[in-house]
């Protein structure tokens, strides 16, 4: 035992070897805890975007995309959102794990109550109201982001499928209107039978979106036409001014 004793202290002093203060532990737990909190927290604001953004997408176009899937759930389903609360998910079990008992738990019981914070917290901040406010700042600020949501809103340019998407140009005579397409180009839009939703009032320069069919070259037959921004915009319309849905751009 002596002999051991020895070895250790003389290799204690060969290399050197001190004892790590105290402060070191306190800073490092405060950095893990701080982490933690934080990707919890920006994951609940995550969650309540990908709520907002699911409780008004536009459900009812699944009959446009039957035989595109695919095309369908990347226009209703918020991508961005969800890769987001994965990842701060992801962080926030990386760090939990390296808590001082993080270790004794499972990986399912820690991921399965990290999930379910952010969906309890992620709906407090969603009846709030915060991602309202949250959604026009990215859209204003990453590049990134607004190029997947202008492009999401493409998906519009589909008049085969029934849907179209312009800024009204003019009025004719026999309840028709011009519109010009997201492309540039011009359409003949007979709107007889059309019903008008979200409380619009038809003007020149207005941005909608048209379901209905396509009858030729130039020629669509409308019987929706809806708020270029949304059912949700509608609701708060008046506090969102300049919103990103009024100055997309053609598309090339």
């Amino acid at each position: 035992m002596m002999d051991t004793r020895r070895k250790i202290i003389k290799k204690i002093k060969d290399n050197n070897i001190r004892p790590t203060p105290k402060y070191r532990f306190i800073i490092k737990r405060s950095v893990i805890w701080t982490v933690f909190c934080l990707s919890i927290m920006l994951g609940c604001v995550a969650c309540a975007v990908a709520i907002f953004q699911l409780r008004y997408a536009e459900w009812d176009l699944y009959r446009h995309f039957r035989h595109s899937w695919l095309e369908f759930l990347l226009l209703v389903f918020p991508v961005f959102w969800l890769v987001f609360l994965l990842g701060f998910s992801g962080t926030a079990y990386y760090y939990f794990r390296r808590m001082e008992h993080g270790y004794r738990y499972r990986t399912v019981v820690v991921v399965s109550l990290n999930i379910i914070l952010s969906v309890i917290g992620g709906g407090l901040l969603y009846s709030t109201g915060l991602p309202e406010k949250i959604e026009p700042l990215f859209f204003a600020n990453l590049p990134f982001y607004k190029e997947l949501q202008i492009r999401k809103q493409y998906v519009w340019m589909s008049p085969a499928k029934g849907l179209l998407a312009g800024g009204i140009i003019s009025f004719k005579p026999g309840r028709k209107i011009v519109i010009e397409d997201l492309r540039g180009n011009s359409w003949d839009i007979d709107i007889s039978d059309v019903v008008w939703r979200g409380r619009l009032r038809p003007r020149e320069g207005l941005k909608i979106k048209l379901i209905g069919q396509k009858t030729g070259d130039g020629r669509f037959r409308a019987l929706e036409i809806r708020p270029w921004l949304g059912r949700h915009h509608r609701m708060c319309r008046g506090r969102r001014r300049g919103h990103h849905g009024m100055d997309i751009p053609k598309l090339e």
